[in-house]
């Protein structure tokens, strides 16, 4: 057997580290961005965002260009924030992910993944599955389909804070599963189908709030996916990469705001 190169333990103890130093910065990041998929902004939601400036200060840095590109747009948008925004946001967030006509950017992994392009297929099961092994409920269980990527970065983030909560009571045997489960869940799950829903989501979006929101979701899956150590390529945003799944239905057309 090859022996591993001189340092190699080192090294690995090291990344093993700063993951484990990262958790409750990514808890907060995933937190937030899983909040920007799940529903269309409140007034008093974007009030706080505009006036407490969070992405001059973002918890989660990441070197990845997408990242930079997302915080830059949505903290553009936050400083031009005025209540009269809030219909054009409310559309932005119908039109992408609810209706009229096709959705542009499906949030669901199953439509992606599956044979069927429908939703609740194997990727729904596979992660409710290991939500309940992790006493993780979706706030909406048996109205929306357990793989929605709002659902898949909130749990995500209640793995970091789990693993930042065994980091700080020494608990080393629960913090190698926080760690083993967050690679899996990354590679299995989210780096394989997150990265060209978010890039549709770039392509179509009419706000630079959704565009940011998408950009600097991109970033961070690719910085998680580095400290964890994990070698699932995350897509670039590149205009016409990515595909709409065909056919995907949606539920009856809403007005457009004024």
């Amino acid at each position: 057997m090859t022996p591993p190169p001189p340092g190699a333990g080192d090294a690995a103890r090291s990344a093993r580290a700063d993951w484990e130093r990262r958790q409750d910065e990514q808890a907060l990041a995933y937190r937030f961005l899983g909040r920007c998929f799940h529903a269309p902004p409140s007034i008093d939601w974007m009030a706080a965002l505009a006036r407490d400036r969070m992405f001059r200060g973002w918890p989660f840095p990441s070197a990845d260009d997408d990242a930079a590109a997302g915080l830059a747009l949505l903290a553009a948008f936050c400083e031009r924030w005025e209540p009269a925004m809030l219909g054009r946001l409310t559309w932005d967030f119908n039109r992408l992910f609810v209706g009229p006509g096709e959705m542009r950017a499906a949030p669901w992994e199953s439509v992606y993944r599956s044979k069927t392009k429908l939703t609740f297929q194997e990727p729904t099961l596979a992660v409710r599955a290991l939500y309940e092994r992790f006493g993780f409920e979706s706030p909406t269980v048996h109205r929306e389909p357990d793989d929605h990527l709002a659902l898949e970065l909130d749990f995500l983030a209640a793995l970091s804070a789990l693993a930042a909560e065994a980091a700080r009571d020494g608990d080393g045997e629960r913090l190698a599963t926080c760690f083993s489960t967050q690679q899996a869940f990354l590679k299995e799950h989210l780096l394989a189908w997150a990265p060209r829903c978010l890039t549709l989501v770039v392509e179509h979006a009419e706000t630079d709030y959704y565009r940011g929101a998408a950009r600097l979701t991109l970033g961070s899956l690719a910085e998680s996916a580095r400290i964890c150590g994990v070698s699932a390529p995350v897509a670039r945003v590149v205009r016409g990469s990515a595909a709409a799944p065909a056919g995907t239905p949606s539920p009856a057309a809403r007005p457009r705001p004024d």
